[in-house]
């Protein structure tokens, strides 16, 4: 693999104390990244441009990668550093590779940055302030909308996708499993249909039954079960050496057809679920989205290839918090309220 290294550049300053931010910024860059990262600046500073790729090449770094910490594309981005690294280019030829990252631009974490600026300089104090759950919540679904970005809500999470989607955020605190949720054209429309008619919420661990709101689910006159610590199921797993939630969705294969299952930690009771689909058994929706790295990313990316309607989180991220995450956003939905 190529050495590589980041040039950060700054515009520059003739007050040598303006600079230093950009000296500190890169320390934070290097420590997030894990790579040598050096500062350079464009104009009035030193290292320059052209003396931040000199010390790379003495290092033998083979791929440069050029940050312009500018907000916006003005000049400086669109021509004069374009310019200025294409002649660094020719002069190192195959030697060096460099490559300029897109500058910072209008990115939603800087206005959430921003905003916490205006927010002192108020002296306001939001989590004082914060004490009605409505406005709680109406907070928490701006912040999630800014950091995962209202586009990805426009277009790739339509509707309500988009809130089980922010109900998901807001249970695991990340923003980024937003972007590893599936869905099945069809699994919104069906897990609401289902609920509504008081369909059965068939769960892999107790986990996830304490975690469904029973109140909203009563209503609906549905009902949660879990079998893991049925005598029968017991007995068998300890038998056959099998994991007792695979072992529940086999000897109680009937309540999945026309019910929506819910696997929020058992790779193996969701492969066992899609067993029983190929024999025959169709349930409403399957919420699968178990969580570990032996079997789970595997059999989530089987379940996103079903034509029964499924909600699934890929790779090896996801739990028993996503699962009732997504449950409790359609149980909103099948009730009429937003899903957070």
């Amino acid at each position: 693999m190529a050495k590589c290294g980041v040039l950060l550049l700054g515009h520059g300053s003739r007050r040598n104390a303006a600079n230093d931010g950009l000296l500190k910024l890169a320390e934070l860059l290097q420590e997030n990244l894990g790579m040598r990262v050096l500062p350079a600046f464009f104009q009035f500073g030193r290292p320059s441009l052209a003396e931040g790729v000199a010390r790379f090449v003495e290092d033998e770094v083979e791929r440069i990668i050029v940050v312009p910490a500018f907000l916006f594309p003005g000049v400086h981005i669109e021509k004069d550093i374009p310019e200025e690294i294409a002649g660094l280019q020719a002069v190192y030829g195959e030697k060096v590779q460099l490559i300029v990252a897109p500058c910072l631009g209008p990115d939603p974490r800087i206005a959430e940055i921003l905003g916490e600026r205006v927010r002192a300089a108020a002296g306001l104090d939001l989590d004082q302030e914060l004490v009605n759950p409505q406005d709680i919540v109406a907070r928490s679904r701006n912040l999630i909308e800014g950091i995962v970005g209202c586009e990805a809500f426009q277009k790739k999470f339509p509707g309500s996708q988009g809130e089980v989607v922010r109900r998901v955020v807001h249970a695991t605190g990340d923003p980024g499993a937003a972007h590893l949720l599936r869905f099945h054209p069809q699994a919104i429309d069906a897990g609401i249909a289902a609920l509504r008619r008081g369909a059965l919420l068939f769960a892999d661990v107790r986990m996830v039954r304490a975690g469904v709101n029973l109140g909203a689910l009563r209503e609906l006159k549905g009902r949660v079960v879990c079998y893991t610590h049925h005598p029968r199921v017991i007995a068998i797993a300890q038998a056959e050496g099998l994991t007792r939630a695979l072992v529940a969705v086999r000897l109680f294969r009937e309540l999945l057809q026309d019910n929506v299952v819910v696997i929020g930690n058992a790779p193996t009771a969701l492969a066992e679920v899609l067993r029983q689909a190929s024999q025959g058994i169709r349930p409403a929706l399957i919420i699968g989205t178990p969580v570990g790295f032996v079997g789970a990313a595997e059999v989530k990316a089987r379940l996103a290839e079903q034509s029964i309607p499924y909600i699934t989180m890929i790779g090896s991220r996801g739990g028993s918090a996503v699962a009732v995450a997504i449950v409790n956003a359609l149980l909103a939905l099948a009730r009429g309220q937003a899903g957070l």
